[in-house]
């Protein structure tokens, strides 16, 4: 039976842990090599972008395909995911992925903060104040027992509303700072949410033994660390090296500069199945480089069709069956 399963739906449905649970699984069953990503495709469209992606759980025995635009569309429309079954290509479940890719890519960090970070860590510097930024606080609070947190953004107004939230919702001190450097320097992790197009993380900010999450430069054009802050990271981990080949600057300009060889840039799949280690002192500096992947898309939309059936939730489709 397939589903319809809309952005309210999914909220209701969908929970952190559900999130780190379903990612964690889902990157450690990639290691051991029962999964596929496809990595992100562009095409142009008339004012906006069309963004493919695909991924395939041969362990679950399921595949989906998410289809995205950039705008041309309204902000929530042209995000769909479709889950199938891998055997017989049957339709599970179609689902509005807008809140869905918040989280996931929240609980992409937070799995990358539990295998990276040191397991003391407890000063979270956070760059970005938005949507992202929250599902990211939320993560990484959830592995790590963080009991302050340092928030730059842009508008001061922001990131002090940002703040007061973030300290009700998981009861640490939240500070809103007034640079990039202040967020960065002495955290243990670091998390950069922004669209920034020069970096606002530096090398020479880092503490000895810091994890960074950064998330927000997936396009050619934004960039968030610069070259000494990704040359500092003993070990540097993507959630698809060849996805980062071409979407991550953040990575592409180091080694350009011969500062970093794609050789260097480890799977999370291999960290999180134990293939490699990710730390072996806790004095390295770790860096997580997310750029959002389509099997942290299936795995959240199987756990939340398998929720939608046992709840009877989302609207039941027509069968579509030939």
């Amino acid at each position: 039976m397939a589903v319809f399963l809309d952005e309210r739906c999914v909220a209701e449905l969908l929970t952190m842990d559900d999130a780190l649970a379903a990612v964690e699984e889902v990157f450690r069953e990639q290691g051991r090599g029962g999964v596929v990503n496809v990595p992100r495709v562009r095409a142009p469209l008339k004012g906006g972008v069309l963004r493919i992606t695909a991924g395939i759980l041969s362990y679950r025995g399921l595949y989906g395909v998410k289809v995205s635009s950039t705008a041309v569309f309204g902000r929530n429309a042209g995000r769909m995911f479709s889950l199938y079954r891998e055997e017989t290509g049957e339709l599970c479940a179609i689902v509005q992925v807008f809140g869905m890719g918040t989280l996931r890519t929240g609980a992409a960090s937070g799995v990358a903060t539990k295998f990276m970070a040191n397991d003391n860590a407890k000063v979270l510097g956070v760059l970005g104040s938005g949507r992202q930024a929250r599902t990211q606080v939320e993560a990484v609070c959830r592995v790590r027992r963080i009991i302050e947190a340092k928030v730059y953004s842009p508008n001061r107004e922001n990131r002090e509303r940002f703040c007061r939230e973030i300290a009700d919702a998981h009861g640490l001190r939240a500070v809103a700072v007034d640079s990039p450097e202040a967020a960065v320097r002495e955290s243990d992790v670091i998390v950069s949410a922004t669209t920034a197009s020069e970096p606002v993380v530096r090398g020479q900010w880092l503490a000895a033994g810091a994890h960074i999450n950064a998330i927000g430069a997936n396009y050619e054009h934004r960039r968030e660390l610069d070259t000494a802050a990704v040359k500092a990271a003993a070990f540097i981990a993507a959630d698809d090296p060849a996805q980062a080949r071409y979407e991550a600057t953040d990575l592409v300009v180091p080694v350009q500069e011969g500062a970093l060889t794609w050789d260097r840039v480890r799977s999370l799949a291999d960290v999180v199945a134990g293939n490699v280690k990710a730390r072996t002192s806790a004095r390295d500096i770790t860096l997580f480089k997310s750029l959002g992947v389509a099997i942290e898309d299936v795995a959240l939309a199987a756990r939340a069709w398998e929720k939608a059936l046992e709840r009877k939730a989302g609207v039941v489709l027509p069968n579509l069956a030939g």
